[in-house]
């Protein structure tokens, strides 16, 4: 609760106006029982003297008998309860002797005049009605005495004195009176203020007396506090600033201001401001002090210097402006913290009173005007990431200015250039490769769509080329990583330098780029794409040594391919994939190649019946071309699809590549020609294998297996694998294929002269037999570069020690031609289509195919 209202809300307690009615009353008794005392010794000691010389000088019964009784009477009022009343009582016996001793004579009676009325005066210390029975008796017992010593004038005296006397007890009365309600003034002034009023000696730490809020300060009652020792009135750690205070005020005679801490009576502490101040001379000297309860001022003054010292170590400039009455004025000002002092390269003590403008001229003028309206309308303002030219440099800042209470204005600046480089930082990376820097996927979209937009307005196109780098895997893996991220930097920087400032070159991830060309047409795309392909192929130096990588590009133009981001992308990257496909450099999107349609993912769906009952295996036969005889024959896949009807491989085989069953339909259609082997003792079939099973390490076991259940000797089955499938020398491959040689089965290549095997990677395959691609086995009659390609394999294979089988033969005159070059094997539609196991096996039946001199005996028709 707040001490200084619970002050003028409480009630009298001890220590206010009451207790100091009671000083003022017991100091005036102190007062008076020391004079009654001391009157009572001197009449003790005086009386018997002046008794004795009474006697002496006249010796006279009677003056004896009463001194006698007078000093009983004395003796007898010195046993009175009460000192007013002792002090009546001997002022009373002294006016009757003085009265008696005056009626002797004339000049007794004036003499006496002045001690009765000294004698009188004492009833100012005891009561009104003491002193006016006191003035009673003294004018009866000096008018008696007038009547006995007939002084000349003694009416008139006695009159004069009876007057003279009353006029001194109503003045002096009304003095008494108006001390005592002075010092109720006094303490009525001091019980209305929450202090504490306090009298010491010289010492400063012995109260003499103290008035005022003591209880409510301390919960003391006055009289306890003034005997609690100074160690347990005082805060030990102010105790020093306690003693200097009082010491200073003794030494300076001046006022002296203190702040210390009381302890209270239930041992908290209150914190309070003294002012004191020494009186009296130097021989007598008392400390006079008055105790202010300032605990709320010192909790207000430390929070205010919690404030300050948070704005001053606080790390964002702050300042603050005077109160201003008009726009015009410039703003002056108060206070600026140290940050704020750095900002502006401000040197020397804390300014107050400096123009703002001067001391910061690179203020923004945005901040001026807000400043200035803000002298106006007293409203706030903020502004956010504002650039500034400090003296220390540009920065971004925050700016907020605050009308304060007393119509000053703080602006407070929040640095957040960090925050501004981290939020870019932040947007590059997430919109760009951390590699390359080129814009990544997510911007190359956001740009590929700002682009058709503006085809939308104005009627142009737009072109997009999708790059997919071929021997980076081999270069990484081989160089390693680093090297890898060196040659993608060194494409990246080609493709940006070869296309204008409105164009966009991004890295899609890995080993592919993409490129977005604005206003280019079908022709201009091809050209673009063969330079972009001439920049990749250029030689670059990655860890000492000059590599080189080609590209498969693949392109699509809006709108003539798609008019959506995404369906650009997609094509573009049909495209792509049909160039690596074909070993071209580059290919634009066509609609026919497009392996991505809505028919082909729902066909993916179904795929499922394949790997069940719809799955249908087909043979072809493979010729002996010496003997004519059939060699063996080809397990070909064939999917029977209740809504499309008869399927071909190309139509589902990549669909169970992308799906991962592919492994399901090899070991499909594997056991469907073990069981026609089974079925057809001695002879031989060839079953297809993806790369993917040569990399299952379990594949050997498998098979033999199967052979070992169906009952086949393992010299009956070859395994054919693709030759563009086994490029990679991967050490799993050749150790399965090892293992599956090493069990009896024949290894074959088809489809070989497409891909890029070398002679050290062909002679390491366990291999017995290789296929000529059917490509050149039908372009060798007119093609002499394909008539080349085929002599070649021929000649390499039968070097090597392999059996040559050539596929796709069609009509005599390649049969003939490839008889003279000395092919083994020979397949295709001039011998039998591929059919059901019933119809080539009573083809098969028939008889050879082919009669000692080479003609053609079967009717494949």
């Amino acid at each position: 609760m707040n001490r200084i209202g619970w002050f003028r809300n409480r009630p009298a307690a001890a220590g206010t106006i009451d207790d100091v009615v009671g000083e003022w009353i017991n100091d005036f008794e102190v007062s008076r029982d020391r004079t009654i005392d001391k009157t009572r010794r001197t009449h003790f000691f005086v009386l018997p003297t002046v008794a004795a010389v009474v006697i002496l000088a006249q010796p006279d019964a009677l003056i004896m008998v009463l001194s006698v009784v007078t000093f009983l009477v004395l003796l007898a009022i010195g046993r009175l309860p009460s000192r007013s009343i002792q002090a009546g009582a001997m002022a009373f016996v002294d006016i009757v002797i003085l009265g008696y001793v005056a009626s002797g004579s004339a000049t007794a009676w004036v003499a006496f005049l002045v001690p009765v009325a000294a004698v009188m005066s004492v009833g100012w210390l005891v009561s009104r009605t003491m002193t006016w029975a006191l003035w009673l008796s003294a004018v009866v017992a000096m008018g008696l005495a007038a009547i006995s010593a007939h002084p000349p004038g003694a009416a008139v005296a006695v009159l004069s004195m009876a007057a003279t006397l009353a006029a001194l007890n109503v003045n002096n009365l009304t003095l008494l009176g108006e001390g005592r309600h002075s010092v109720l003034r006094v303490a009525d002034l001091v019980d209305s203020l929450p202090v504490v009023v306090w009298e010491t000696e010289a010492d400063g730490e012995t109260i003499i007396r103290a008035i005022g809020h003591v209880a409510a300060l301390t919960e003391y009652t006055p009289t306890q506090w003034m005997k609690t020792p100074t160690e347990d009135r005082v805060h030990a750690d102010d105790l020093k600033k306690y003693r200097a205070a009082r010491e200073s005020a003794r030494e300076l005679q001046v006022p002296v201001v203190s702040e210390v801490r009381l302890k209270t009576r239930d041992g908290s502490y209150v914190g309070v401001r003294e002012v004191i101040r020494a009186v009296g001379s130097p021989d007598s000297m008392h400390l006079r002090g008055v105790t202010l309860d300032v605990t709320d001022e010192v909790s207000a003054r430390e929070a205010v210097d919690r404030l300050a010292a948070v704005v001053d170590n606080q790390s964002d400039p702050l300042v603050v402006v005077a109160p201003r009455k008009t726009a015009e004025v410039e703003p002056t000002i108060v206070h600026m913290n140290p940050a704020f002092a750095r900002l502006a390269q401000y040197e020397g003590e804390p300014l107050s009173g400096g123009n703002l403008w001067e001391v910061a001229p690179w203020l923004p003028n945005t901040v001026r005007a807000d400043l200035d309206d803000m002298v106006t309308t007293g409203r706030a303002s903020d502004r956010d990431d504002l650039s500034v030219a400090t003296p220390r440099g540009t920065r971004n800042f925050d700016f907020e200015i605050v009308p304060l209470p007393d119509g000053s204005a703080a602006i407070q600046f929040t640095d957040v250039t960090d925050r501004r480089h981290a939020i870019e930082l932040i947007r590059h990376q997430a919109f760009h490769d951390p590699l390359t820097a080129l814009p990544n996927r997510t911007l190359l979209f956001d740009r590929l769509s700002q682009a058709l937009a503006a085809i939308a307005r104005d009627g142009s196109s737009v072109g997009l080329l999708l790059f997919d780098l071929n021997q980076f895997k081999e270069i990484n893996d081989t160089l390693g990583h680093a090297y890898g991220d060196q040659l993608l930097t060194t494409i990246a920087t080609r493709l940006a330098l070869m296309v204008r400032p409105q164009d966009t070159v991004a890295r899609l991830g890995g080993d592919e780029f993409a490129m977005v060309i604005g206003g280019a047409t079908v022709e201009q795309m091809g050209d673009i794409a063969k330079r972009a392909g001439d920049e990749i192929r250029r030689t670059i130096e990655v860890g000492g040594i000059g590599v080189e990588v080609a590209a498969s590009i693949g392109g699509a133009v809006a709108l003539m391919h798609g008019d959506d981001p995404h369906v650009l992308l997609q094509r573009a990257d049909v495209a792509m994939y049909d160039a690596k496909r074909s070993g071209m450099p580059y290919n634009l999107y066509v609609p026919d190649n497009d392996r991505h349609s809505v028919d082909r993912l729902t066909l993916m769906g179904e795929l499922s019946g394949l790997i069940g009952d719809e799955l249908r295996v087909w043979y072809q036969p493979k010729i002996d071309m010496r003997t004519g005889h059939v060699f063996g024959l080809e397990a070909l896949a064939r999917w029977e699809h209740p809504r499309m009807g008869l399927l071909g491989p190309g139509q589902f085989i990549e669909l169970c590549e992308l799906s991962g069953m592919i492994s399901q339909l090899t070991f499909r259609v594997l056991d469907e020609a073990l069981a026609v082997m089974t079925d057809w003792p001695g002879q031989r079939v060839a079953v297809n294998v993806p790369v993917r099973n040569l990399y299952d390490r379990t594949l050997p076991e498998v098979v033999a297996r199967k052979l070992s259940d169906a009952g086949v000797e393992p010299s009956r089955l070859t395994l054919e694998i693709t030759e563009s499938e086994i490029m990679e020398d991967h050490r799993t491959v050749v150790e399965v294929l090892e293992e599956i040689h090493d069990l009896g089965i024949g290894v074959s290549i088809d489809d070989f002269g497409t891909g890029f095997s070398s002679l050290t990677h062909l002679r390491r395959l366990p291999i017995h037999e290789i296929k000529i691609d059917q490509s050149f086995v039908s372009g060798m009659l007119d093609n002499e570069n394909d008539y080349m390609i085929a002599r070649s394999i021929i000649d390499l294979s039968h070097n090597l020690g392999h059996q040559v089988v050539a596929e796709g033969i069609e009509d005599t005159a390649t049969l003939t031609l490839l008889r003279e070059l000395g092919c083994d094997i020979g397949q295709g539609y001039l011998f039998a289509r591929p059919g059901p196991i019933e119809r080539i096996r009573n083809q098969v039946s028939s008889g050879p195919a082919l009669d000692a001199s080479g003609i053609l005996l079967w009717n494949s028709k």
